[in-house]
């Protein structure tokens, strides 16, 4: 069986069969070995995070007058190009996705964009680690949430890795991370049904299609005071070890709020015989310095370049498009934000 066979094999089946295999908490606790992953703590990453500066991108000419930038779901930068990548969720009603390409963000006046053909409501983008391509997530469906999981190759074609569905409506799997061994790794953004507490964390393998990890992510949903708190991304802090982007919408009919907090987890290593195991996560608050700035709806993620001797993490919002803001000023209508912030190590 080809590797991309056994992978959409894998993905049809863990996802359309999730229900029973995950359909309640209970039901996990009952019958499969669940344990907190507490190795391996001593050679945690611990860092915080302090405000650099923010940029709105809205306030770029050109791009206030694209008709096709906005939305913006995911953002990856790549070091050996020098050049980041943006990709949004659609504006109409097809989801048509668009993916632009700058070479500083500083500096948005000249970029390319792209048509994702066959592309509707991307989430998530994220190069890969052996040659020129992408992979994308997708999140689609009213009521029932469906998606994708796909890669986008250097000549534009798109080859579908898997696809999951029963989520619920804008519910699905935004997040994702490829690391060094060339796992694919993927968090839901809400758990599956309402009595579950736990997103799902899927990690397989690129190469082989094999699944290699399946774990639960703790979840307070109304964690803001709004039952909308959930995981809108993800990223390697290291190897296995990684960090959670939780965005919660506070319930203003105008989309003016949002909660955004930063958590790590460590992944653990299946041992012989773990295979079918899932494990609970212990997550880690990161603090977070944010400068007083105001936090709008933060969708996507990249680790960013050196400043001043510190790594950086960049952080892009979606601005929705600016679909909620009829009956605002201009100056407090949502924006396409970009914030830098700088890694300190404790």
């Amino acid at each position: 069986m080809s590797t991309k066979r056994k992978l959409t094999v894998w993905w049809a089946f863990f996802f359309n069969d999730s229900i029973n295999y995950l359909s309640s908490t209970m039901k996990i606790l009952s019958f499969l070995a669940l344990f907190l992953f507490l190795n391996g703590q001593a050679d945690a990453q611990h860092f915080r995070l302090e405000f650099l500066k923010v940029y709105n991108l809205s306030d770029s000419a050109s791009l206030k007058n694209d008709p096709y930038f906005g939305g913006l779901s995911g953002i990856e930068y790549v070091p050996k190009r020098g050049k980041w990548y943006l990709v949004t969720d659609g504006a109409d009603s097809t989801r048509q996705s668009y993916l632009f390409e700058f070479d500083s963000l500083f500096n948005s006046q000249t970029y390319k964009r792209w048509k994702l053909d066959s592309v509707r409501s991307a989430e998530s983008i994220r190069a890969s680690r052996t040659d020129s391509s992408f992979y994308l997530s997708t999140e689609l469906g009213e009521g029932s949430t469906y998606g994708q999981f796909l890669r986008l190759r250097k000549d534009s074609t798109v080859t579908q890795l898997g696809t999951y569905q029963g989520f619920r409506d804008n519910k699905g799997f935004e997040a994702m991370a490829v690391d060094s061994s060339q796992v694919l790794w993927s968090v839901s953004e809400w758990p599956q049904t309402c009595r579950d507490r736990y997103c799902q964390v899927t990690g397989y393998s690129l190469i082989t299609g094999d699944t290699l990890v399946r774990a639960l992510y703790p979840i307070d949903t109304v964690s803001c005071g709004f039952p909308d708190n959930g995981v809108s991304e993800i990223l390697l802090a290291r190897d296995r070890q990684l960090l959670f982007l939780e965005r919660c919408w506070t319930g203003e009919r105008d989309q003016s709020n949002y909660a955004i907090n930063l958590f790590t987890a460590y992944i653990p290593k299946l041992q012989p015989g773990q295979e079918n195991t899932t494990n609970i996560l212990e997550k880690n608050p990161v603090s977070v310095n944010w400068g007083g700035i105001h936090l709008d709806n933060i969708e996507g993620m990249s680790w960013g370049p050196i400043i001043n001797g510190f790594r950086t993490l960049v952080l892009v919002s979606d601005n929705n498009f600016n679909k909620f803001d009829q009956k605002k000023a201009p100056e407090h209508w949502q924006q396409s934000q970009l914030i830098f912030l700088k890694l300190i190590p404790d």
